[in-house]
């Protein structure tokens, strides 16, 4: 498998990000209603860019972010100015999805190694998301630390979350190195 990286441009992009929008946070974790056509457009998706990551031509994983508060996060804090102690900028990472065939393997964590570098190139210092309770482990391994207690959304609970882009672990670096040869642009 070698993955290509792009950010989101055209219309066929929004088109299979709303379709796995709908397939992981309506159909398969129940936070919101599924769409009658299968695609579920973001709230926010507006003001987001999106990075996605192709095995050939099949959209194997995608995430959203922008760093323009308010944040949905906030929503989910326990009071509110709870992002102003964090290490600024700080962008919000939002529909972090990965396809079912793809699970198991390192395309969620050369994603997420992918971001973080745009990010940095952007200033970025802290990330924040909202991360599904049931995964929580997950998102402590690659360096998240909950800012709160998990919060019910739909059929789905999520925990606000922050990572210090400048404190990854060192296991990021390790894939890094070790897939370099099996990561496109």
């Amino acid at each position: 498998m070698k993955l290509a990286f792009r950010l989101a441009a055209t219309p066929d992009d929004y088109d299979i990000i709303r379709r796995m929008n709908n397939d992981v946070f309506a159909s398969e974790i129940g936070q919101h209603q599924a769409s009658p056509d299968g695609r579920l457009v973001d709230a926010l998706e507006s003001r987001s860019d999106f990075l996605l990551a192709f095995d050939s031509r099949r959209l194997a994983a995608m995430v959203s972010f922008h760093g323009q508060p308010p944040f949905s996060v906030e929503g989910k804090l326990p009071g509110p100015g709870s992002l102003v102690s964090l290490p600024g900028p700080v962008f919000e990472i939002r529909l972090l999805a990965v396809d079912p065939a793809y699970r198991g393997t390192h395309v969620l964590m050369l994603l997420l190694i992918r971001l973080f570098d745009i990010l940095c190139g952007k200033g970025a210092r802290t990330v924040v998301i909202s991360g599904i309770a049931s995964r929580a482990s997950m998102y402590r391994k690659m360096g998240f630390m909950p800012l709160g207690p998990a919060v019910r959304s739909g059929a789905a609970e999520f925990i606000p979350m922050a990572l210090d882009l400048h404190h990854l672990p060192l296991r990021a670096d390790a894939i890094r190195r070790r897939y370099a040869g099996r990561v496109g642009n």
